[in-house]
């Protein structure tokens, strides 16, 4: 490290770690160090882009999350890629290894451009690097250097040196003036740490009972277990105080079995500590917090039962004394430390509640059974949150059920599609408990019914029905042809604001909809170029519910079906995947047609997309279709010939400024905030009006019908 360096600064001053690695070291060689404003993903990707970093010095979840968003991205662009780059990542990693090579910046281009294009180093220390994502950013190209120390040893006591090579699992020699060595060593060479040298500490400052603890004969007893290796590199493999003893006296390293079983993509993070056995001893527990992020197609049921199958498997490749004995899943983050250790001791009595919860589990449904609404209300929240209806009770916090800022999207929607009004959709993010729920919603028709429990419809086989390649060239062309004739002759077409198109960027298409008409309308506002770049999304039951629709709809038209009926998440995925290959997405917010003509509020959908996708959305206001084909119109009456028609192409909402619009909003909000946005720019256009959008004003609405909403009495069925 020297001036040609720069250090990104992501740790709080006050941890030695920081102030010795990312701070002392760096300013005595004159390195550059980057500061943040707030620690944010977004302020740290501007940072490394903008700045000239070349090291960061971070801990373990820092590291664990870039791998993470490194992994979910192959992930995303298909299963064969990710299991490409895998291979790829292992061969660079055995490159390395094995010559003086480093494929890794040239095959993993984009990433490491992502990362500034200038990264040196990776420095890990705090806690132990799991040995998968130290593996990994090796053979992505990165050099990870991974340090151990205590505060009182100031704090670095060894470091593994910069090498093309990788020594795994080890954190290092010991640095220059510092020994170290194993206390009692067992068979398997593996006992306390013990260091000395002229960083470690005189004692604890007015404390010489605690002082004698530590340090004996200027030797600083780390509490560590560990072992060295011929060359002299340390190897962690616990916390004395740590350890699991079992019934037949067997010492269990927790980071061991965390190694184990925290390979599957599916698990964000997690943690293994020792609960008491009958028997006496401990037994293996398991906190489990799954990543939902991973594969959005799934319900959280499905991903839960994913990392409970991943469990199983590594269990039977274990000795019986090292499986899980007890496993818990929970949608809260792990209690850590202001350096991101996992708080052990919150874990063991996070999971002797949710032990307790489990062995006591009494659903209290007695007094919800003669009641219909309560029972309706149960069982939308059990098909949201994709549980059995016997899993939901009043009393059940939402939370507690897994709910998220997309999934009380859906929960709108689905009471909604099940006969309820929701009078101020705000409220529903306030919402606690299932009970709350209750007094946030209003069911008004009651002849829409619920199944007592999710349930899936398997489809009968149908034979598909095949277009050869030269029936679907010439039946696209005819169709074109058609539909060109279409708004050119037979209705009076009128296109405004084309300018308004954006030419190098996809974008999401949000248009008010009331007639078969839309779509094309829509695309030949567009433009035939852009057109050919938009995907229009369409309801699976209605527009590809036969073999015939499906053999029309797949090869003549640009229609993707989404499932109505289905869970909102899938539904997103598939949206994502269109908008992730570049096209750009049609989408009518109001969920559907408009019997009325008029327009209906917008769906916070396109909201939820934009934030997260990133990208901006293009309203356009459409006119004339209503009276020329309304819903429910199968033949066209005659005065629809020559009809007016008409697209008006409003300015397009840039995702910075949808950003800067929601800043500081909770999600759920902000994401029924954008879609009044494009709403009001269309109803702008209707009306003949440049009124300004005040989020202030409409926030502060949405608050005044949320305290009426509080003061309403539940309504429940007599």
């Amino acid at each position: 490290m020297d001036i040609s360096d720069g250090v990104l600064s992501v740790l709080p001053m006050h941890h030695t770690f920081e102030f010795s690695a990312g701070f002392l070291t760096p300013f005595s060689n004159g390195t550059q160090i980057t500061y943040l404003n707030e620690l944010s993903g977004e302020e740290l990707s501007r940072a490394i882009e903008n700045n000239h970093v070349t090291g960061m010095v971070g801990v373990p979840a820092l590291w664990e999350m870039l791998h993470r968003r490194i992994k979910t991205r192959m992930r995303e662009r298909g299963d064969w890629f990710a299991d490409l780059a895998d291979n790829v990542i292992e061969f660079n990693a055995w490159v390395r290894d094995n010559t003086p090579f480093n494929l890794g910046p040239i095959i993993f281009f984009p990433i490491h451009q992502g990362m500034g294009g200038r990264m040196r180093y990776l420095i890990s220390g705090g806690s132990a690097l799991s040995e998968k994502v130290q593996k990994d950013l090796h053979g992505l190209g990165f050099t990870v250097l991974e340090g151990y120390g205590l505060t009182e040893s100031s704090p670095v006591l060894t470091v593994t040196r910069p090498e093309n090579k990788l020594i795994r699992g080890s954190v290092g020699k010991p640095l220059p003036g510092v020994e170290v060595k194993i206390d009692n060593p067992d068979e398997n060479g593996v006992g306390e740490v013990l260091a000395r040298g002229q960083n470690v500490m005189l004692g604890y400052y007015n404390n010489e009972a605690a002082t004698e603890t530590v340090l004996q004969d200027r030797w600083l007893k780390t509490g560590d277990l560990g072992k060295l290796d011929d060359d002299g590199n340390l190897y962690i493999v616990g916390r004395s105080k740590d350890v699991i003893i079992d019934s037949n006296g067997k010492n269990i390293y927790p980071d061991e079995i965390e190694d184990h079983y925290g390979k599957s993509a599916f698990i964000k993070e997690l943690s293994i500590v020792g609960l008491p056995d009958e028997d006496g001893g401990e037994k293996i527990a398991a906190l489990v917090v799954p990543d939902y992020e991973h594969d959005i197609s799934l319900s959280r049921a499905e991903t839960n039962k994913k990392i409970e199958n991943s469990f199983r498997e590594v269990s039977a490749g274990l000795p019986f004394f090292k499986r899980v004995k007890i496993l818990h899943l929970t949608p809260f983050e792990l209690p850590r430390t202001a350096t991101r250790k996992v708080k052990r001791p919150e874990v063991v009595e996070m999971l002797q509640n949710l032990e307790a919860k489990s062995k006591n589990k009494t659903r209290i449904t007695a007094d919800s059974k003669g009641d219909d609404t309560a029972l309706w209300i149960r069982k939308i929240v059990a098909s949201v949150s994709n549980r059995p209806l016997s899993d939901i009770a009043l009393e059940d916090k939402l939370a507690d059920l897994g709910f998220d800022s997309l999934m009380f999207v859906e929960l709108q929607g689905a009471v909604e599609d099940a006969g309820g009004r929701v009078p101020s959709p705000d409220t529903l993010n306030e919402v606690q408990s299932v009970r709350e729920l209750l007094t946030a919603v209003q069911r008004v028709d009651k002849s829409k019914k619920l199944a007592d429990e999710p349930k899936t419809i398997e489809k009968k086989d149908e034979e598909e029905i095949h277009v050869p390649s030269i029936i679907r060239r010439v039946g696209n062309t005819l169709v074109d042809f058609a539909q060109d004739k279409l708004y050119d002759t037979v209705l009076q077409t009128k296109i405004e604001g084309e300018s308004n198109v954006p030419p190098h960027t996809n974008f999401i298409v949000a248009p008010n909809h009331s007639s078969h008409l839309d779509t094309g309308l829509v695309k030949k506002a567009l433009g035939k170029d852009v057109a050919e770049q938009t995907v229009a999304v369409a309801a699976a039951d209605y527009w590809f519910d036969t073999k015939y629709k499906r053999a029309y709809m797949n090869n003549f038209t640009t229609l993707v079906p989404i499932e109505r009926t289905g869970s909102l998440r899938q539904s997103l995925r598939h949206v994502t995947r269109i908008l992730e290959e570049g096209y750009n997405a049609l989408i009518f917010p109001e969920g559907g047609r408009q019997l009325s003509g008029e327009i209906a509020e917008f769906k916070p959908i396109i909201g939820y997309l934009a934030l997260n996708q990133k990208i901006g959305i293009l309203p356009i206001y459409l006119w004339g279709t209503y009276e020329a084909f309304p819903k429910g119109t199968i033949i066209p009456k005659t005065d629809s010939l020559g009809a007016k028609v008409g697209a008006k192409v409003g300015r397009f909402l840039e995702y910075d400024e949808l950003l800067e619009m929601t800043k500081g909003v909770p999600n759920t909000e902000a994401y029924r905030l954008i879609a009044a946005r494009v709403q009001h720019e269309i109803e702008n256009m209707r009306d003949g009006k440049r009124d300004k959008f005040d989020v202030a004003a409409v926030r502060k609405k949405w608050k005044a019908e949320r305290r009426k909403t509080r003061k309403q009495e539940p309504v429940i069925d007599e």
